[in-house]
C-alpha cells in the first residue's frame, strides 16, 4: 500500500518523542514536536507536548478547574483545533486520539507522592481529496496554548522532507513549493 512511507514515519513517533517519565527523549517546556506526513491523498499528524505548555502545571489537578483545563485540551487536540488545512484540499478527518500522560498521582516505593514530567500526545489522520492543495498548513498550537512558544514541525511529503519552526508571529508549515 502507499500508505507505508507515512505509516512508518509515524509509527517511529512515540520512541522518538516520548516524555522522560519514559526516559526516552527529551522533554523541554515551551516546545513541543510534531510530525506530519502527506501521501497518496492521506496527510497524518503526531504530536507530543510537554505539560507546561499545554497547562500550567505538570501533576495531578489540584481543584475542579484544572481537572476542566486538562479535559479542554484533550479536546482541543483531539479534534484538531490547532490545525488549520486549506479548504481546498477537501480534507476529512478519519481518526483523532489525543491522551495526557503523567497527570495521575504517582507513588514512589516509600509511599511519598514522586513527580514526574507530564505530557500530551495526539494523532489525526485525514484523507485529502484534492492532497496537490495540501502546499501550506497552519499549525496554530502557539496561539492556542500560549504556553508553547515554538513547534517543531518535521514534514514527509512527495516532495521531500522538511522542518518548520512554529512561533506565535509564524504558524505556517510550507508543504510544497
Amino acid at each position: 500500500m502507499k500508505y507505508t512511507f507515512a505509516f512508518l514515519l509515524l509509527s517511529a513517533l512515540p520512541a522518538a518523542h516520548a516524555h522522560d517519565h519514559r526516559q526516552l527523549g527529551a522533554h523541554v517546556h515551551g516546545e513541543a514536536n510534531v510530525d506530519l506526513a502527506v501521501d497518496n491523498g492521506a496527510l497524518e499528524l503526531a504530536l507530543a507536548a510537554p505539560g507546561m505548555g499545554v497547562l500550567d502545571y505538570e501533576r495531578p489537578p489540584a481543584n475542579e478547574a484544572e481537572r476542566a483545563a486538562l479535559q479542554r485540551a484533550l479536546t482541543v487536540l483531539r479534534e484538531g483545533r490547532w490545525l488549520t488545512l486549506p479548504s481546498a484540499a477537501q480534507c476529512t478527518r478519519i481518526r483523532a486520539d489525543a491522551q495526557a500522560e503523567g497527570f495521575q498521582p504517582q507513588r514512589s516505593n516509600t509511599g511519598s507522592n514522586t513527580h514526574a514530567h507530564a505530557g500530551f500526545t495526539a494523532s489525526l489522520a485525514y484523507r485529502c481529496a484534492n492532497p496537490a492543495a495540501l502546499r501550506v498548513v497552519l499549525v496554530t498550537l502557539p496561539t492556542v496554548f500560549p504556553g508553547l512558544r515554538e513547534v517543531i514541525v518535521n514534514t514527509a511529503t512527495a516532495d521531500g522532507q522538511g522542518r518548520s519552526i512554529v512561533t506565535p508571529d509564524n504558524l505556517r508549515v510550507v508543504l510544497a513549493p
